[in-house]
């Protein structure tokens, strides 16, 4: 039950927003194998010059950043989660996101980390 954050410009239309929500739950549909109603994201629009990723860093050309924070249980080995990120980003570029604009980072923690609801409880 991954926990998604994006960070993404304000002036990024809702619309174009939520498809870019959708893209990265794709992504960790394909790279990690979850299933597609697995599906917990926060959208955090945010003013454009709140946005800072320095434009060459690494060789990048980059423009209009997309910060994807992902939380998630440390269940996923390092080939598992490069194919995540490829799959995300690719995903992304397919709805408009420039390779070099996105930027996606991992948190892993224990399942004992986690409250679902009542239902959920183990």
């Amino acid at each position: 039950m991954p926990l998604v954050t994006i960070e993404i410009a304000d002036t990024v239309p809702v619309e174009t927003r939520l498809t870019y929500a959708a893209a990265v739950n794709a992504g960790l549909v394909e790279g990690l194998g979850m299933d597609a109603e697995d599906r917990f994201q926060v959208i955090h629009p945010l003013p454009a010059d709140h946005i800072v990723a320095d434009p060459h860093y690494l060789g990048g050309d980059r423009r209009d950043v997309v910060y994807v924070r992902i939380l998630m249980v440390k269940m996923y080995d390092a080939q598992t989660k490069a194919r995540m990120f490829e799959a995300v980003a690719r995903n992304l570029e397919q709805e408009g996101v420039r390779p070099d604009d996105v930027f996606i980072a991992v948190t892993e923690n224990t399942l004992d980390d986690w409250y679902p609801g009542a239902r959920g409880e183990r």
